[in-house]
């Protein structure tokens, strides 16, 4: 993720990737909501987060930047395990400090289980460290509600709105980041491919773009080469 406004690299996001060797790549799409089903998806999420953790002592030991990270936990995490002590494990074992770690919650998983993600997120905050992000921000039908409700550091603007790029999507998108703003909300705007969407999402007062413009998904050992301009 850029900064707009420095155009400086604030942070990554952690993505999970399914290499099958009978199936070959398989998207988050064909694979989460099966482990979400069956209450499974908290085990990739932890190993995401454990992940990063072995990233930043690899990072540490070459005297690189360890870079913050947002990733995402699912609504079945809450009721498949303790969470919240993982991850506190996980960010202790390898030495990180909360506010190196921000998770992301998705806009469908407020509305399957709305309290007890309005608990979730307050939990994360009495925490102190942990960022709170809504990804897929207008991806739903309640988004202003969720945004009453719901005490969110970071939105996450859907990419949907910069696929079709177009007035109303524009008109949309700086209303957001004007209403997020006098909220005290920091926006992200997600797929981000061309030079002109970059230019008006820095007119519109948006803080940070996430797109291919930058890079695409890769691996640790691409990331550096790839954000090189931007460091």
């Amino acid at each position: 993720m850029i900064d707009i406004q420095n155009m400086k690299r604030a942070e990554c996001e952690a993505l999970s990737r399914w290499i099958d060797p009978r199936y070959g790549f398989l998207s988050p799409d064909k694979f989460i909501p099966a482990l979400e089903a069956n209450r499974e998806v908290y085990k990739v999420d932890c190993h995401v987060l454990e992940g990063y953790g072995q990233d930043a002592e690899f990072l540490r030991e070459k005297g690189k930047e360890i870079f913050p990270i947002s990733f995402n936990i699912s609504r079945t995490d809450l009721e498949a395990c303790n969470i919240y002590q993982k991850i506190e494990d996980t960010i202790a074992r390898y030495g990180l400090s909360r506010d190196q770690v921000h998770i992301e919650i998705t806009e469908s998983a407020l509305n399957d289980s709305s309290q007890a993600m309005v608990e979730a997120v307050q939990h994360f905050h009495d925490l102190v460290g942990y960022q709170v992000w809504m990804d897929d921000f207008g991806s739903g039908y309640s988004s202003l509600n969720v945004l009453k409700d719901y005490h969110f550091d970071v939105i996450k603007i859907d990419m949907v709105f910069l696929r079709k790029f177009d007035d109303r999507s524009k008109t949309i998108v700086r209303n957001i980041c004007r209403m997020a703003k006098e909220l005290g909300i920091r926006t992200v705007c997600e797929g981000v491919e061309t030079q002109e969407q970059f230019d008006f999402l820095k007119e519109a007062g948006c803080n940070l773009a996430q797109g291919s413009l930058f890079s695409p998904p890769v691996p640790l050992d691409e990331l550096y080469k790839k954000m090189a301009p931007y460091l």
